[in-house]
Parts: C-alpha cells; structure tokens; sequence
C-alpha cells in the first residue's frame, strides 16, 4: 500500500478505514439526523393535527399548540395579529415575528401551521396561515374553530432536507458503496427526537456543519479531487495518489479520476502530467461534494434567516485565504501582488463562469460580450501557477468547458460571483 504522504492535515487517502468511518460514522450520523429531523417534524404534526379546538381542550397538547403558533411572541405582536394588521417585509413574512422565535421558527422554517403561506407568481404575497391564527386568536375560547394545525411545502428548510437526503440516498444505493460497507446497518440507525423539534434541528445542524471541509478532512479531500491540476495534487497529496492500488481503493467506494482538461498537444505522457483532474460524473465522488454544496446554501440560507453565527462558506472561504499554499505563501499574498492581481483580474466574469479551452499549450478563456467574444490568452503553464490553489480550495472550479469563480475575497470584503469586483 502506497505511504499516502499528504500535506493536508487528516487526509489520509490511502488508509482503508479512513473511507470506511466517513461512511459508517460521519455520513451516517448526518443521515440519521436528517431522517430524525423529519421524522420529529413529521410527529410534531400528527400530535396536533385534528380539530384545533379540541387539541386547546387537552392540557397535554394546549401548551405545544400555542408554542407553535405563538411562541416567543410579545403583546404588541399578537396584538397586530389580532388586528389582521398584516404588514409584510420583502420575503412576505409579518414584521413582528422575528427570527429566533419558536412562532418562527415553526412556521417560517419547517412549514407548521394553520395554512399555506408564500408568493404569487405575480409577486404577491399571500398567507392563509396568518388570517386564520387572526381568526383563532379572536375565537380563542369557542368550543368549535373549524380549523387545524398541518405541514406545508412552504417551510424555508423542507426543501433542502428533501434534496440532502435525495443525495445521500443516492450515494449508499451506489452499487460501489453497498459492497463495500453495511449499508442496511446504516440505514437501520436511528436518532429519535420525539415531538423535540428543536433539538432535533440543532442535531441535524451541527451534523451537517461537521461534514464541510472545514472541518472534515474527507469532504476536503474530495473537494479538492473535483478539478484540480495534476502538479498540484502531486505536490499535496503525494505521487501515491496516481498509484494503482490508491486508485483501485478509491475506486472501491466509488470515486473514480478522470482528465478534464489537457494543454492540446496532442503528446502523451506530457498532456496526462499537466492535465487537470476531476471526479468522473455520477460518481460518489461528485455526489459527495455535490451534498457539501447544498449544505453551504442551507448554511448561508440558516445565516441570512437569524438561525446561524456565520455563513459557513464565507467562514471557509476566509480561513483557506489566509493557510499558506504550497509554496509557502498564502492566497491572500498570492492574487494581491501587482502582476498577478491584473491577471486575475482578466478572469473576471459578471456571472462567474468563462468557457474555456486549451490546445498548443495556451489556455484560452472566451467571455460572451455582446457583439464580439473577447478571449484571455496565457500560456499553459501559467494558467496553471495562478490557478492551481484556488482549484485545489475549492474556490475556483471547471465543469463541462466553463471555469466557475464564484467566490472571492479582495482586501476585507467577501465577493461571491467575480473575482476582484
């Protein structure tokens, strides 16, 4: 077996049971949560479904019913509500229910409530939820409200719980990984939360934060396999990657190397040396860092919502700016000198994404400006030396002919479509 000398903390690729705990601990855990999460949603409903005056009528579900619809709630608020003073934000959310309260957070997160609630495709905005809890709150006490606590599509997270746990699904009924691990096990593992939606969430947040490379060697590891020239990926992670017996282990849990993009010399081996490498489509591989991507938007989305600290992709972006590259200097100190900050600066798209192509050892950039295409030539080599961290961080990447960078960082600021803008 290959000596898999890595320059990246953690990453040891061409350990066995390292692939086998991102699987059967790390994404598992995640799994479980996530299945949990829904599964505590989905009891929370049930619990108070029915006629809403008789679930008021019993003292052991009164409390969580108006949790739920007015929890964390002041008398101004339920005040407005009570008024039908219905004075909407951009996003179509009443302005006295804030984030942070349990009112919030059951209805503007997970879709709890009393009816639907959202746009129009006009724009509009438009919530039954809120003209019925008007109408409970001025019929508080009658015997009879003719009305029911339910789920909605509408929840800000549902859709993202159903996608991560698409991905993953996808990934343990992957013929690769059903060979090589105990799926049935990991999918028997269970967390259950009760009708604890709340604890449930903060279960499920801190398993997938613990999943971004940041944090996780696996997940940066991938993420570093996804378009990165091969130099580069020699110099951190070892001539052992390109071994055999690394690429049959690799293999066997699904994540397969492939060329993406060669200087056009039409020469072997010299192309293969210099070409860049990246993760075989339908692969584990791209679906791992495919969840790591939705991850950060359901991260970015809980951060601009009031539910998180920090934007966790803003948090990666500036801590790998600041890490010294192989070369002994960081990012930062790379694109900010003269010469290679107007080069950088060529590269820069208003949609982040340039097609490109390479042939006679010169990397060419096409930017679509109407009438004419404006091209950015470089040699090969070049592109290469200004390009190779960022591709490695993940930071800059290549899908199909186009070079995505949609992230960046000048002086203090966080940029997230164009390089130096």
């Amino acid at each position: 077996m290959a000596s898999c000398q890595s320059k990246v903390p953690g990453v040891r690729y061409c350990d066995e049971s390292w692939w086998q705990d991102f699987f059967t601990k790390d994404l598992a855990e995640f799994y479980a949560s996530l299945d949990g999460l829904r599964r505590a949603r989905d009891a929370l409903i049930n619990e108070l479904s029915g006629d809403l005056a008789q679930v008021l009528a019993d003292p052991q579900r009164r409390d969580l019913a108006l949790r739920v619809l007015f929890g964390g709630l002041d008398e101004d608020c339920l005040e407005k509500i009570r008024r039908g003073d219905y004075s909407y934000r951009y996003d179509c959310e009443i302005d006295c229910i804030k984030a942070g309260t349990a009112a919030h957070f059951y209805k503007y997160m997970f879709g709890i409530g009393l009816g639907e609630w959202g746009r129009t495709t006009f724009g509009n905005c438009y919530d039954e939820d809120l003209k019925k809890r008007t109408r409970l709150l001025n019929l508080l006490n009658k015997e009879k409200l003719g009305i029911s606590i339910n789920g909605y599509d509408t929840g800000m997270i549902m859709n993202y719980l159903s996608e991560l746990n698409k991905i993953v699904d996808d990934i343990y009924s992957n013929p690769r990984i059903q060979q090589a691990i105990p799926v049935q096990q990991v999918r028997q593992v269970r967390a259950d939360y009760g009708l604890d939606l709340v604890k449930a969430f903060e279960d499920f947040l801190n398993k997938s934060i613990k999943l971004l490379p940041l944090y996780n060697p696996f997940t940066f590891f991938i993420q570093s396999l996804r378009s990165t020239p091969r130099p580069y990926l020699s110099i951190m992670y070892g001539e052992d990657l390109f071994s055999d017996s690394v690429r049959n282990l690799m293999s066997k849990y699904g994540v397969e190397l492939t060329k993406i993009l060669d200087p056009g010399l039409n020469v072997q081996p010299e192309d293969d040396e210099l070409a860049v490498i990246g993760l075989k489509d339908g692969s584990v591989g791209k679906l791992i860092n495919e969840l790591v991507r939705k991850i950060y938007d359901m991260t970015s989305m809980l951060y601009s919502s009031g539910y998180l600290a920090s934007d966790e992709y803003e948090k990666y972006i500036m801590a790998k700016y600041n890490e010294k590259t192989s070369a002994g200097y960081t990012l930062k100190e790379l694109i900010t000198t003269t010469e290679a900050k107007s080069e950088y600066r060529k590269f820069c798209y208003s949609y982040g994404r340039l097609t490109i192509k390479a042939e006679n050892n010169v990397f060419k950039a096409y930017q679509t400006k109407y009438p004419y295409n404006e091209v950015i030539s470089i040699k090969y080599e070049r592109f290469l030396e200004l390009l190779s961290p960022l591709l490695f961080l993940g930071v800059a990447w290549i899908e199909g002919d186009e070079l995505h960078l949609e992230s960046w960082i000048e002086g203090d600021k966080f940029h997230e479509k164009c390089l130096g803008d």
